[in-house]
């Protein structure tokens, strides 16, 4: 059990999801490509190599983590850096893309950002993506992450979530 929430088992080197299956993994490979093409489309619009390779890095982390789930499932091992990458190179990834839009904000008119994200029907799938984002956060706190049910939850949340963003922006192109 977690010190921090008694409830709530905690992953370990030592933990092997029993339970996990490979259609799991696999649909946790959609919010990853969603999540690429997302980037693929703002990176070529804002042109910054700063925020690509950031964007680069968070796709590499879901990547990697898609990966840790079919070695899970396939080979029965629990390689546990795979396990803990996500926690830190994702948020430098997400680091890298915030401090491109900080650096190359005079270039970005941020009300057009803002009137096209808002305009018909894009706003519908962006307040989709930020609803799943939130729930995800929600989710990363409370549910146990060796949980196949759990995981199910997780897994599509972030594909709507990411699926909305994706179209949200492809709206706007």
């Amino acid at each position: 059990m977690s010190k921090n929430n008694p409830a709530r088992p905690k992953m370990t080197k030592d933990t092997i999801p029993e339970n996990f299956t490979l259609p799991l993994a696999l649909v946790d490979a959609l919010p990853v490509l969603f999540f690429g093409g997302s980037m693929i489309l703002i990176g070529l619009l804002f042109g910054s190599p700063l925020f690509i390779a950031g964007a680069a890095l968070c796709f590499w982390a879901g990547a990697a983590k898609v990966l840790w789930k079919i070695i899970v499932v396939t080979k029965k091992k629990n390689i546990w850096w795979m396990f803990l990458q996500m926690r830190i190179v994702m948020p430098v990834g997400f680091a890298l893309m915030l401090l491109a839009v900080i650096i190359n904000r005079n270039a970005i008119n941020l009300n057009a950002v803002f009137a096209a994200v808002v305009s018909f029907p894009s706003v519908i799938f962006f307040g989709i993506g930020v609803s799943g984002m939130v729930l995800m956060a929600v989710f990363a706190a409370k549910l146990d992450p060796a949980d196949l049910r759990s995981n199910w939850i997780e897994q599509l949340t972030n594909t709507i979530a990411q699926a909305a963003i994706f179209i949200g922006i492809l709206l706007l192109f």
